[in-house]
């Protein structure tokens, strides 16, 4: 009788420790995943010392359990909004920098500086919100999400305000440029990546909420900074920025929760076996033409409308309009994407933002076509930048989502560092002429979805 029982007793298989992915849960198919609670690991455990098998810490056990359907919902939504509120303050505030800008060449705040010397602070900025990408994941399995992103908001938040104490340029540099992007993007990279823990089916339109709160915060931010720098100047406006930055992240952390266990074991900094695979090469080197130009418009236009002759308040306000529209396009490409296609609709908006800058930014000589401009402008632009991690999800899998999107984010780094000091020098050099630095700013998005449209026709992966 024991021998018969024995026979018919199936023992789990757990892989050996070495062999598990750096997570502890593993996806199994576009629906489903294998999430362990602590109550299933325990009985697990005992399951396997009971049936003969080798007991294994609950921590290490990975997939014993029933695979279940993603939440889709729930206190998932709540995670997406706490997510759209770091958004909303670390690269909404990004978006503001072309109000800055104008301002500071407007005024001389800086005596002497050139453009492209204070387009730099823009270009630091943004280029630095990349910098903590690669190392993201193993900061997060040392100290936990939550103080990451907490870290970020203070060190983002310090950046703004001792900005509003510089005296001079190279003093910009270190605090508007490079202090505010490394902090914002401790905050923004270590939260954009746990909504797609709760969301399988409609992780396009999830996602692109999430980052839809950068476009909404550029839409709400610049016009509020245009407004706050003319009654008491930019300092305070630095300030004021800072605080209440630091103050919605804080109140941001409530709703993020993580649905996967971290898994403290570490793992490595840079996992370079995802630079084998053909998809993910062809997303970061996409990535990295991509933001050359990406921001070019968002920064320039400010300072392009005042030499036509416009108020600046115009500038804050076209700012405006292309992070709203940008924001709602993330949220409508996100369902698209869904529906027909992530890589597709990537490779569409990515091409058809940089046509855009040919047929309509390099036409643009008043108001009117401005305003066209930047809603076409913003339309697409925003498919680049909610489908990014999106793609990531599909490509590499959920269950190396968080090192993927930093090693992933990080090759934006250097298109956002020199892309608008570029253009700013080309247009520098031409003159005051922008037709060579509109030219810059769309071919490099076109230059990278043609690199994707390659790998869509190469690939026999269902996008």
């Amino acid at each position: 009788m024991s021998s018969e029982k024995d026979s018919n007793t199936t023992t789990p298989v757990v892989a050996p420790i070495e062999q598990r992915d750096p997570l502890p849960f593993t996806a199994q198919g576009s629906n489903v995943v294998t999430v362990p609670s602590s109550d299933e690991q325990d009985k697990a455990s005992r399951s396997l010392e009971s049936s003969g098998g080798d007991l294994v810490k609950p921590e290490i056990i990975a997939a014993t359990s029933a695979p279940t359907t993603f939440p889709e919902g729930g206190f998932g939504w709540m995670v997406v909004f706490g997510a759209f509120m770091i958004q909303f303050c670390g690269f909404g505030f990004n978006f503001c920098w072309g109000v800055y800008q104008e301002h500071y060449i407007q005024e001389n705040i800086f005596a002497g500086a050139t453009l492209s010397q204070v387009s730099w602070v823009g270009g630091i900025g943004a280029s630095s919100v990349f910098i903590t990408g690669p190392f993201q994941a193993s900061m997060v399995r040392r100290f936990g999400l939550r103080p990451v992103i907490a870290a970020g908001a203070l060190i983002s938040a310090t950046g703004m305000i001792l900005a509003s104490f510089a005296v001079s340029l190279w003093q910009l540099y270190l605090t508007q440029g490079f202090l505010f992007g490394l902090g914002a993007g401790m905050s923004i990279f270590t939260s954009i990546a746990v909504p797609a823990q709760w969301f399988e089916k409609n992780r396009g339109l999830a996602t692109g909420i999430t980052v839809a709160g950068s476009g909404i915060g550029g839409a709400s931010l610049a016009p509020l900074n245009r407004f706050i720098i003319s009654r008491v100047g930019y300092p305070w406006a630095l300030r004021v920025m800072g605080i209440f930055s630091v103050v919605v992240i804080m109140a941001a952390l409530v709703c993020i929760r993580e649905r996967i266990p971290i898994d403290r074991r570490g793992g490595p900094i840079f996992d370079f076996s995802m630079l084998k695979d053909r998809g993910f090469s062809t997303m970061y080197f996409m990535g990295l033409l991509v933001t050359f130009g990406y921001l070019t418009p968002v920064f320039l236009l400010p300072k392009y409308v005042v030499d036509l002759g416009m108020e600046p308040k115009t500038g804050a306000t076209l700012v405006g309009i292309f992070s709203g529209v940008n924001a709602a396009s993330r949220i409508l490409l996100g369902l698209a994407a869904d529906k027909f296609g992530r890589l597709r609709v990537l490779f569409l908006c990515t091409a058809t933002g940089g046509i855009s800058c040919y047929a309509l930014w390099l036409n643009t000589k008043g108001l009117t076509m401005a305003v066209i401009f930047v809603i076409v402008y913003g339309i697409n632009g925003g498919g680049f930048v909610s489908l990014f991690p999106v793609v990531a999800a599909e490509i590499i899998g959920v269950e190396k989502l968080s090192l993927a999107v930093g090693l992933l984010y990080s090759g934006n780094l250097f298109g956002n560092l020199f892309g608008t000091p570029i253009a700013s020098a080309i247009v520098t050099a031409s003159a005051g002429s922008y037709t060579w630095a509109i030219i810059f700013a769309g071919t490099t998005p076109i230059l990278g979805a043609l690199l994707l449209l390659v790998h869509c026709f190469g690939s026999n992966r269902r996008t």
